[in-house]
Parts: C-alpha cells; structure tokens; sequence
C-alpha cells in the first residue's frame, strides 16, 4: 500500500511539474501562415471594336484608281440601255487627227453592266489646266445598238454627271446633264448637240434640261440601233452652261395627273416624267444637313426630289 501511495504521490508531482512548465514559457511569437499562391489564369486582351460610320456610302461600280490625291464623279446611265463598256479620255485638239480615233482601255473592262438607272463612280486624277475637258464613250450589252459619244464635258468642275436620250429610236439624240460642285441647278447639252447636229432649236426652250422617256421595256428589247453613232469626224455632244428649266409636255395637268405624280412618290424622278411629262421648270437646292433636294414646277403642282451622294433623284413629295 505504501508503495502505491508513493506512486500516486509521485504522478501527481509529474503532472504538477508539467503543468508548470507549460504556463512558464511565454512564447509570444506569432507564426504567420503562409498564404497559397493564386495561379492567375492567362486573360486574352478584348480586341478593340473598330467603329462602322453607318452614314458611309458604300461604293460600287468603280471606275479608275481610287488613291489619296484622286477626284471623283458620279455618272449616271439614263440612256434607257443597259451600258456595257465606257471609255473616257481628254477631248483632243482639232489637229491632233491621230488622237481622235484613239481611246484608251475600256474603264469597266466586263466588272459590272450598269442598268438604265444605275450609277458608276469614276477616279481620276485632275489635269493640270483647268481648260481641260473630256469625252466620254459608251457601248451597250446589246451589241446590235450603235455606240453613244459625249464630247467636250468639264469633268473637273462636275460632281453628277448623267447621261440621257432625247427621243426614242433611230431619232434619238445622246445628250448629258450635269451638276457642279457649286451649282444649285442642272446644265444640259441638249440644245448645244442641236446645233451641232444642225437640228433646229427653239430659243424659248434653250435653258431646258430635257429628261429621258422612262424606258419601255419590250420597246428597247425589240428595237435595234435605237441610239444614235457618232464618231469622230462629227462634231456631236459638247457641253453648254446652260441651267435647267424643263419646259414639260404636259401645260395643263389635271387632277387625274397629280393622282399619278403622287403614285411615283418613293420612285425614280425620270419614272415620274415619263408617266406625267415634264416640269415646266426645276431648280435644286443644297443643303449641308439634308443634301441636294430638287424641285420641279409643273402648271398647276409642284414635285420635290432627294437626290443621294449616288446620283439617285427619288421624288419625296407632290403637292
């Protein structure tokens, strides 16, 4: 028993000891955890959004080398034919005989037709003399027609050009109207053509921009030789800086022509005038925020048009 007493005694100073031991040491430091390295995962950079202008004007049917230092001009085929070929060079000197028959490469070279109310986008790099004037020379898909000529035109100076027919058939005449960088108003060729031809002209109709009749389809399809040739020994199409004052065919429009006219609205301005006739006058106005917008004066109402950075003229308005 005593021996087991002195067991106990002894455990329980152990104990005593131990616990002493472990109140004694003040160990005050602190261990800090080591904190786990975060594998941060490979972030691709968000490519940049490239802006679209929604007001940019997508180009098509371009002709010529479109560079930094190049002029351009829009041309519009209202011949009533669907254009296949266009050759444009400097109008040559009345000497130079050799130069009169020679063109150059044809400047759509089978990359697009253009359709009777279809534009084409010409590049070009001005002269250096501002004198300087073009012809302009046209071939159709339909290889039975004659070629088309425009002679003598200030390509420099225009930013619309739009090529037309007078009349229908073996009497039709090639003529241009055309719109300058600061004009307000159409120029036309008609009457100079005219004279040229030694064709009569009425003085009273001289500052007139004739439109061409709205094509008829089946007519143009079975009608050969519809457009007139003139080559180089005739002194055909050149221009004259005559504004535009259409003098219509029809002087006294009814109620039943305005019902007409206001169908068109939405639609081409020569699809107008070949239902209704032409204005007894026109006249375009230029504006920075809406653009060019014409107007066509007709006896007894008036028609508006919106004309594109294309070259389309779409009627707006009747009243």
């Amino acid at each position: 028993m005593f021996r087991k007493k002195y067991l106990a005694a002894a455990g329980f100073m152990i104990l005593a000891v131990a616990a002493a031991g472990c109140g004694k040491k003040n160990d005050t430091s602190v261990i800090q955890p080591t904190p786990t390295p975060v594998q941060e995962e490979a972030v691709s950079p968000t490519p940049t959004t490239e802006l679209v202008n929604m007001e940019a004007t997508v180009e098509k049917n371009i002709m010529g080398e479109k560079t930094s230092t190049a002029s351009k001009v829009t041309i519009v085929n209202q011949t009533g034919s669907e254009i296949a070929a266009i050759y444009i060079r400097e109008t040559p000197s009345d000497e130079d005989e050799e130069a009169a028959d020679e063109w150059g490469d044809d400047l759509v070279n089978g990359s697009f037709t253009l359709k009777s109310g279809e534009n084409a986008v010409y590049y070009y790099e001005k002269p250096s003399s501002s004198t300087v004037t073009y012809d302009i020379r046209i071939s159709y898909t339909d290889e039975e027609k004659n070629e088309c000529f425009f002679r003598n035109l200030p390509l420099t100076t225009i930013k619309q050009l739009t090529l037309r027919m007078d009349g229908k058939d073996d009497d039709a005449i090639p003529y241009a109207t055309y719109m300058t960088a600061n004009s307000t108003r159409e120029v036309s060729t008609l009457n100079d053509v005219k004279k040229r031809l030694g064709l009569e002209v009425d003085e009273e109709d001289s500052d007139s921009v004739t439109p061409t009749p709205s094509p008829d389809s089946e007519d143009n399809s079975s009608n050969s030789n519809n457009t007139p040739s003139t080559d180089s020994d005739n002194n055909d199409p050149s221009p004259t800086s005559t504004p535009s004052d259409n003098d219509g065919d029809n002087t006294n429009p009814t109620d039943s022509t305005i019902q007409t006219a206001e169908g068109y609205i939405g639609m081409s301005i020569d699809d107008l005038v070949g239902a209704v006739g032409g204005a007894q006058s026109s006249e375009y106005e230029e504006d920075a925020a809406t653009g060019t917008t014409g107007y066509y004066y007709y006896s007894n109402f008036t028609v508006s048009t919106s004309v594109d950075e294309d070259g389309n003229e779409i009627v707006t308005g009747v009243w």
